[in-house]
């Protein structure tokens, strides 16, 4: 079974609540879910924003196609209108008295609740599941409300299943699957490698990451602080990490603008940070809610001058949850700051995951233990592998100075004398680093075929899906920066046709890999908020 279900309404009337109880009944019978939402930067209003689930008994990466699904459930008017056309299904007021079934039972805000018993009944979907969801979702607020809630879940079922019938038959197809967003995934991922500072000034679509936090991370020793601007964050970040801990901000691309000075601090001075860098439409304020791939360039180059440093995309979900490990292992042993590079359409997305603590290992990289010999230690000595000695703050004889002035192997400034000699030699030092850090980067997962799709980060998700059953290859990278160029490359200049699948104007990717000598025979680009769908790859590739 693959089963798409388009919920569209007003911002307000709970088409959100919806969807989310909708993919979690899915995933407790067992099916693999995908989700996505589309929805304005308004509390209230836009009358067509919609949710989409897509639910399979096999494994799924993305929403699915844009142009139909399976089932429409419109709760207004203007919703009715602007998606009926790609429906095979319909559950409307038309059909089913959501407002009257709501007012009788309770109030009239749970039409939403009316329209998923609809559904329910439709698709041929016992009500327990939901029920289960239902009772933990509105159990905080008062068993009344949930109760009142099922009330109108049933009485909804009931009226639709004699006027509408079921369609389709959902039962339980296996035990019941972890359900996470994108952002989520970030989250966990980072707790369960050791994160215990993250600072971050709420900015779309990063936000959900420090949502999760805030909530659930002082449960697991994390302390969560939000400042008054980005400025504030990352320097806060920096801070613990220079003392010790592993810490992390989240922003946009906005609010990375303002992180840059800082981002360059932590290079110079060796700290380890991690930034997840979840990207919107740009410039300026841009398109907040839309999801784009358009920082690229940006994440590959922050800041100014030249340093060390690390972008990786995780392609799909349930990699988001590894990925970040591999960020913050990567940024203590090497002493450099790691972008995480995701988008809305990632952070914002739900998606069933197979979750494994076993494989979360913690890498620290060389930690000096005192007590140490002051006047011999050299916190920024040269060395071979570029990675110096390290002793965190406290340590017996471990005093040093950390500046974001260049500095002589103790630290000391060199700013006020010329010596290009030492500005040589340290310059040269932190960029050794990256012949280290290139030997852990993975190259690109590739998919053999004549027509080859290539495409970085999310957008790897509608490409896996497209390409089932389909005779076409994928080149889908996850670790950018530093880029290994093995023998990926070669095999990919000996296609016959290289396609890059980008959502960004220009086909940032595809010029970042010409200037390694990777050959890109067309673009197939979209910029306008939407990620790529399954029906709109089969027409452009």
């Amino acid at each position: 079974m693959d089963l798409t279900i388009r919920i569209s309404g007003a911002q307000g009337e709970g088409v959100e609540t919806v969807g989310r109880l909708l993919a979690k009944s899915f995933a407790q019978l067992g099916y693999h879910v995908f989700a996505y939402r589309q929805y304005g930067s308004i509390i209230k209003g836009n009358p067509t924003m919609f949710y989409q689930v897509r639910v399979s008994d096999e494994k799924i990466y993305s929403h699915g196609t844009w142009r139909s699904y399976d089932v429409l459930v419109a709760l207004n008017d203007k919703a009715l209108q602007a998606h009926r056309g790609g429906a095979r299904h319909v559950i409307s007021e038309s059909e089913i008295p959501f407002t009257e079934i709501a007012v009788k039972h309770g109030d009239r805000i749970m039409r939403n609740t009316a329209a998923l018993g609809a559904l329910a009944a439709l698709i041929g979907m016992e009500l327990t599941p939901i029920e289960g969801v239902i009772r933990r979702e509105f159990g905080e607020r008062g068993e009344k409300i949930a109760e009142a809630n099922i009330a109108v879940l049933r009485a909804a079922y009931d009226a639709a299943l004699k006027r509408l019938g079921s369609v389709y038959e959902v039962k339980r197809v296996g035990e019941p699957r972890v359900l996470m967003s994108g952002a989520e995934a970030l989250a966990v991922g980072a707790v369960m490698s050791g994160m215990k500072f993250y600072a971050a000034y709420p900015m779309t679509p990063a936000s959900p990451i420090l949502h999760w936090l805030a909530e659930w991370g002082p449960k697991f020793g994390v302390a969560v602080v939000q400042p008054e601007d980005e400025i504030a964050a990352i320097n806060m970040a920096i801070g613990a990490a220079y003392a010790g801990v592993r810490a992390a901000v989240g922003t946009s691309g906005g609010g990375f603008d303002l992180m840059h000075e800082a981002f360059g601090l932590a290079a110079m001075i060796e700290t380890p940070l991690v930034v997840f860098l979840a990207q919107r439409g740009g410039p300026s304020t841009g398109v907040p809610t839309e999801t784009e791939q358009s920082d690229l360039l940006m994440a590959l180059s922050p800041s100014h001058g030249e340093y060390p440093h690390v972008v990786i995309a995780p392609r799909w979900i349930e990699e988001g949850l590894y990925a970040t490990a591999k960020a913050f292992n990567i940024a203590e042993k090497y002493q450099v700051p790691v972008i995480v590079l995701v988008d809305l359409y990632f952070t914002e997305s739900l998606a069933t995951v197979e979750f494994d603590p076993h494989r979360f290992k913690i890498e620290r990289g060389e930690l000096l233990q005192g007590p140490l010999v002051w006047e011999e230690y050299k916190r920024y000595k040269i060395a071979e592998s570029g990675v110096s000695p390290r002793a965190l703050p406290g340590t017996p004889g471990g005093m040093h100075i950390a500046t974001s002035d260049e500095h002589d192997e103790r630290g000391d400034v060199i700013t006020d004398t010329h010596q290009p000699a030492i500005r040589k030699a340290m310059h040269q030092k932190r960029m050794v680093k990256l012949t280290k850090i290139v030997e852990e980067m993975e190259p690109p997962m590739i998919q053999e075929g004549d027509v080859v799709a290539l495409a970085w980060g999310s957008t790897a998700m509608p490409l896996l899906d497209y390409a089932k059953g389909r005779k076409v290859g994928l080149a889908l990278f996850r670790d950018l920066y530093p880029l290994s160029v093995d023998g990926w490359a070669q095999r990919l200049n000996e296609a016959k046709e290289v396609v890059a699948v980008e959502l960004n104007y220009r086909g940032q990717f595809a010029e970042y890999l010409a200037s390694k000598g990777v050959k890109v025979t067309r673009r197939v680009l979209k910029w306008w908020g939407e990620p790529f769908s399954i029906d709109e790859l089969g027409e452009w590739l």
